[in-house]
């Protein structure tokens, strides 16, 4: 077998398969229905249009700088236990920067972004977080300023964490009137991001009457709203169909390229990563062992968790071929060829497949 061999997914009958999709609203259309429009939203806006239709909201907005991360040497063990959540965790992240954190269950990615967002201290003999140039944590010891810097951070999680007795409308002004802002602006601007993630038609309905992907969008929108220097995604479109999620990614990229505001991606979802960030970093064992542009990690992955994740995302009919380096180590790779089998990968050998 050489050593340069090349995975794809064996998928019987998908070339066969056609997909058909809706006509899309163009983005002359969409910049006219949010200018005119109250109620107008983003449904059947996809791709490029989505960015010029939200655009044309974002246009009076505040540009701003954006926020750095940076760790260095941080240590989390969770008690009773003698595993590193973080091990000596190092990480830097550039304003502006567009960044996803993969790896395998356990590999410290939720632990990581508690960290970064404030919510939960390192261990004492651990080292220091900076986020949008303000001292978050040093040696476990969390800023008593931490309430007023989490004001720079937006957190969209899994769960949604909605007001239930709050309207939807109620649930993204919340944060603006703890902020100051008067209830007119607020209602104002929680208006304007309900219509970019498509639901100002339900902006009197509470969380009870939503279904699981509505209620995911009013947390993405009352995030939006506060205008933060660092957007922190938890899996955020896990709970979103196709074409809700297409439109939310769009969205965040405008926001990311328009205001220059920093995003962070946790997701088990490859594909959300080739869409929308500009590089990844694979995390394993609580530290990250692989890191770089998207397409170089994905397309010719060098550790072994990388590997790992991206013969994952082989499984995928779509999935492209990958030039993977075969592991010298018999035992590694024996696990890896176990892998392939298992989950019916193909091996291509030979130059001529790269």
């Amino acid at each position: 077998m050489n050593s340069n061999s090349i995975f794809t997914r064996r998928h019987a009958g998908a070339d066969a398969a056609a997909s058909v999709s809706a006509p899309a609203t163009t983005s002359a259309a969409a910049e006219d229905a949010f200018k005119n429009d109250p109620t107008a939203t983003l449904e059947g806006v996809r791709g490029k249009d989505v960015t010029k239709a939200a655009k044309a909201l974002l246009k009076d907005s505040v540009k701003r700088g954006g926020g750095s991360i940076q760790m260095r040497d941080v240590v989390k063990i969770y008690p009773g236990s003698t595993v590193h959540a973080l091990d000596d965790f190092n990480l830097d992240i550039k304003p502006g920067e567009m960044v996803a954190l993969i790896g395998s269950s356990g590999s410290g990615k939720s632990t990581l972004m508690r960290h970064i967002a404030g919510l939960m201290p390192g261990d004492a003999d651990g080292g220091r977080i900076e986020v949008a140039q303000h001292l978050i944590q040093d040696r476990g010891v969390i800023s008593r300023d931490i309430r007023t810097m989490r004001a720079e951070i937006g957190m969209v999680f899994q769960h949604f964490n909605l007001l239930m007795q709050r309207t939807v409308l109620g649930n993204v002004c919340f944060p603006l009137e703890i902020a100051g802002m008067s209830k007119k602006d607020a209602k104002k601007r929680a208006m304007e991001v309900l219509r970019l993630v498509g639901i100002a038609d339900k902006a009197n309905a509470y969380p009870s009457q939503l279904s699981g992907g509505q209620k995911q969008r009013v947390a993405i929108a009352r995030v939006l709203a506060n205008d933060p220097e660092i957007i922190l995604c938890d899996e955020a479109t896990i709970a979103l169909d196709p074409m809700t999620t297409e439109s939310i990614l769009s969205l965040l990229q405008t926001i990311n390229q328009t205001q220059h505001i920093t995003i962070v991606v946790i997701t088990h979802e490859m594909k959300v990563v080739q869409q929308i960030c500009n590089r990844v970093a694979v995390l394993d064992e609580g530290r990250i062992q692989e890191t770089g542009p998207v397409s170089e990690v994905f397309s010719h992955p060098q550790t072994r968790a990388a590997k790992r994740l991206v013969l994952a995302r082989m499984q995928d009919a779509d999935a492209p071929c990958v030039k993977l380096a075969l592991p010298e180590d018999e035992k590694e790779l024996a696990d890896l060829m176990a892998y392939v089998k298992a989950h019916n990968l193909k091996v291509l050998e030979g130059e001529e497949h790269v």
